[in-house]
């Protein structure tokens, strides 16, 4: 049977009933510290969740899972205290997975329990299976990221045994190159190796990341979408490595239908100021 086209319209807000969707949200590079009014660039990291998070209930839930794709903390183990905090009583599953700042034991040990989840897999209602790959890893030097050959290995596993007609990648570090020379030197050092995996398996129409500050949307390996996902907190100028944008905090909003398809947009707090 031939896929579906994957829409490139903006999700509607609230999905007309019987379409079949599934709705996540997701937060990425938080970089959450102990201090609550602590700043990254600049920017209070702590407040911009919030404000992420208030946004997205007005208009966006309710959502079947929400996800956090890594550099939910800054080096700092204690805010995950945090994390469960704001999200742990929203009712809805908390996918979660460690980025390059994250501790990934501490994580489990302080988000171990419902309704979090670290890595794994997340089946939905309507014949998605959620991948949430860790490409966290003990010797990244500054930042970079990878699966290791045992994770790519589960994953061809888990794509070539899965009975869900789709599936979702999720994960921290590029996969693919974001154009930007030095920021690229920090993604996914196996992304080749992941791409060449997603390619051999039809049932993958999307992957999405975090990482890198900015937003991207584009189509590889025939019809998957690959999306990156803006911080909540300072963004980076795209194709200009590190520089800081001015963008203000941003999200994503994804929703998953039972034909395959995909419908998503960024959502950018304009106007949004620091106190």
């Amino acid at each position: 049977m031939p896929k579906t086209t994957i829409p490139t319209t903006a999700l509607p807000h609230n999905p007309p009933p019987g379409m079949g969707s599934v709705r996540l949200v997701q937060f990425t590079d938080t970089h959450l510290m102990q201090d609550p009014g602590a700043s990254l660039r600049g920017a209070r990291t702590l407040p911009r969740l919030q404000a992420c998070l208030a946004h997205a209930q007005r208009h966006f839930f309710p959502v079947d899972a929400v996800l956090l794709t890594g550099d939910i903390v800054h080096d700092e183990p204690a805010a995950y205290g945090t994390v469960d905090l704001l999200f742990g009583g929203l009712g809805v599953p908390i996918l979660a997975i460690p980025g390059n700042h994250d501790d990934p034991g501490a994580m489990r040990r302080q988000l171990g329990h419902v309704p979090f989840q670290v890595g794994g897999q997340w089946i939905t209602r309507n014949g998605w299976q959620v991948l949430l790959l860790e490409s966290w890893f003990a010797e990244s030097a500054d930042g970079e990221g990878q699966l290791g050959s045992a994770q790519l290995q589960s994953v061809e596993r888990a794509l070539a045994e899965g009975v869900e007609p789709h599936v979702l990648v999720v994960l921290h570090h590029p996969p693919v190159p974001m154009d930007s020379p030095s920021l690229d030197e920090l993604g996914l050092l196996d992304g080749p190796e992941l791409s060449a995996t997603v390619a051999r398996h039809p049932r993958v129409r999307g992957v999405c990341w975090g990482h890198a500050h900015q937003a991207l949307d584009l189509y590889r390996a025939g019809d998957v979408r690959f999306m990156c996902t803006p911080a909540t907190c300072m963004q980076f100028k795209p194709r200009n490595d590190f520089a800081a944008d001015d963008r203000p905090p941003g999200y994503r909003a994804i929703d998953l239908f039972a034909d395959g398809s995909i419908a998503s947009e960024v959502v950018w707090l304009e106007g949004y100021r620091d106190d």
